[in-house]
């Protein structure tokens, strides 16, 4: 006979609602068209949380990679070393990845003016107030601006590190980590077809049949993954899946890259320099700065980007021009083929979105896996999450363009006459209202309750619209200032003991000291498990 403890515990037991994370699906292989870093990545993921469906990359070493440095948002520490399950050391000693705090914008107001925009929270509204920028509003902005990283040195000698507590993100050069990622795929028993598709058939119903490669073969999948990149030759060429430009927003198309030596100076930021027509990025490796000028051929032939670079950067022979269109397809789900990466859409290297896109639409996937092709809510709902996300960064980075006053050429007074918002237009219009977003009285009745799970939250609309003096009036805080000013004495101190990247790594801190190992398993590390 059953006790009143048993009743009491049955009445309170809820195991039943362990779903599966991942469902199942009828599913029973995947062909993705396309390594890279989206490819790569989306075969890991697969390998992980869909193991019963047999996955293989179709890839040809005929087609190079763009192959430039390639700057990150923090989705991509915690997937690549919590979800996939990559070893932080093997990665760090492979890779060799710079530690990136945030980007420091050359941008907003004229003359030497910047501001930065960085992963942790902090006191904008204090100091915008006291100090007309929000340069000092938190430690890791005033890290930023002295090149150094949070490991601070002691009287003793030893090392104190806070990289579990002040979030950062990678730089990476791109050739590096297809190669690692290549070599990853293969330990994990992922099949790579090395073979050009030279014809997609189709079946009757207008799904894809198979692929068909320049060696003669048939490659047969249930669903195909395209991660062409800008060919898009599953979902944009062979079905015809309709693409949604984004050029009222963004009307860059070119990129010109180009490296420099670093001078043995290694950034802990992406830099992002207003130019003429367009931007320019700094993405800085161990040994080099990467960089890129963003610009739109409608107001800035190859000639004119080659010698502005120049004469803003120092000289440099060797450089690539790389084509784009901003925008995304209007299903990432069509027939029996997903895009993803640049074959769905592109919104502009500004924000170093690419790799935190596919990964949010790797995990969409993966958490929205149709058990079947009839199985339509799924594909709805999952191309709806994807369009929307996509749509979302459009807008928020069409804000860095509306209000961009650092220089008065014609391209920038388009820029902030002509640049469409859409929905974030709302937000700036609160933010007149009621700034800071992310002021607390805000609470769970905040507006922006379903933005603040994803990087460009209410406190990042709070970095772009005070750092670039959208507000002309602010509010007055409740923090004094002398308390104010007591913090910002504390940052500094605290920067001044701080080393810099340099020194971590000619030191060989991460690995000898164990401050790499210590920081992934910290119980507190910002460091978890990404979700879908």
């Amino acid at each position: 006979m059953s006790s009143l403890a048993d009743h009491i515990e049955t009445a309170f037991d809820l195991s039943y609602l362990n779903f599966p994370p991942f469902p199942s699906t009828e599913i029973k292989s995947i062909g993705i068209l396309g390594g890279g870093t989206a490819g790569y990545l989306a075969a890991l993921a697969l390998k992980k949380m869909h193991p019963q469906i047999k996955t293989s990359v179709i890839e040809s070493s005929k087609i190079p990679v763009i192959g430039v440095g390639e700057s990150t948002t923090t989705e991509i520490v915690p997937f690549l070393h919590r979800t996939l399950g990559i070893d932080p050391e093997t990665f760090f000693r492979e890779v060799e990845p710079t530690l990136k705090l945030g980007i420091r914008f050359d941008w907003g107001c004229p003359g030497d003016y910047h501001f930065n925009f960085n992963f942790f929270a902090g006191h904008q509204q204090e100091s915008y107030y006291y100090e007309d920028s929000i340069n000092n509003a938190n430690w890791a902005s005033v890290l930023m601006d002295n090149n150094k990283i949070p490991v601070v040195k002691d009287r003793d000698g030893s090392l104190i590190s806070l990289l579990s507590s002040i979030p950062f993100s990678y730089h990476i050069d791109n050739k590096s980590l297809i190669r690692f990622l290549n070599k990853t795929v293969k330990q994990r028993s992922i099949p790579i077809i090395d073979a050009e598709v030279v014809n997609i058939t189709l079946d009757q119903d207008n799904y894809v049949r198979s692929l068909e490669t320049d060696d003669g073969q048939s490659l047969n999948f249930d669903l195909y993954i395209d991660c062409s990149g800008f060919r898009s030759k599953i979902l944009g060429q062979t079905l015809k899946t309709e693409f949604l430009p984004f050029n009222s927003t963004l009307i860059n198309n070119r990129a010109l890259t180009f490296d420099l030596p670093n001078n043995g100076v290694i950034g802990t930021y992406t830099r992002c320099t207003t130019m003429d027509n367009g931007w320019c990025w700094t993405i800085p490796m161990r040994n080099e700065n990467h960089h890129g000028y963003v610009h739109s051929t409608l107001y800035c032939d190859e000639n004119t980007a080659v010698q502005e670079a120049r004469k803003k950067f120092g000289h440099f022979e060797n450089y690539k021009m790389i084509e784009f269109r901003s925008g995304r397809h209007k299903q990432a789900w069509n027939k029996n083929v997903f895009g993803l990466g640049n074959a769905y859409g592109f919104v502009e290297p500004l924000e170093s979105t690419a790799i935190q896109t596919a990964v949010h639409s790797i995990m969409t996937l993966c958490k929205l896996m149709p058990n079947n092709f009839n199985d339509f809510s799924s594909i709805a709902v999952l191309n709806q999450e994807i369009g929307v996300t996509w749509d979302t960064f459009r807008w928020f980075l069409g804000i860095h363009y509306k209000y961009n006053q650092k220089l008065n050429t014609p391209y920038w007074q388009w820029c902030r006459d002509n640049t469409h918002i859409g929905d974030a237009q709302m937000i700036v219009d609160l933010f007149h209202q009621r700034p800071p977003l992310s002021a607390s009285n805000l609470g769970t009745n905040s507006p922006f309750t379903s933005l603040e799970a994803m990087v460009f939250n209410s406190y990042s609309y709070d970095t772009l619209l005070y750092g670039q003096k959208v507000v002309k009036n602010p509010l007055k805080p409740k923090m004094s200032k002398e308390e104010y000013l007591k913090r910002t004495l504390s940052y500094q101190e605290l920067t001044a003991q701080a080393l810099t990247l340099k020194e971590l790594f000619d030191g060989d801190h991460l690995f000898a000291d164990g401050l790499l190992e210590q920081l992934f398993d910290d119980p507190d590390t910002w460091i978890v498990e990404t979700e879908a």
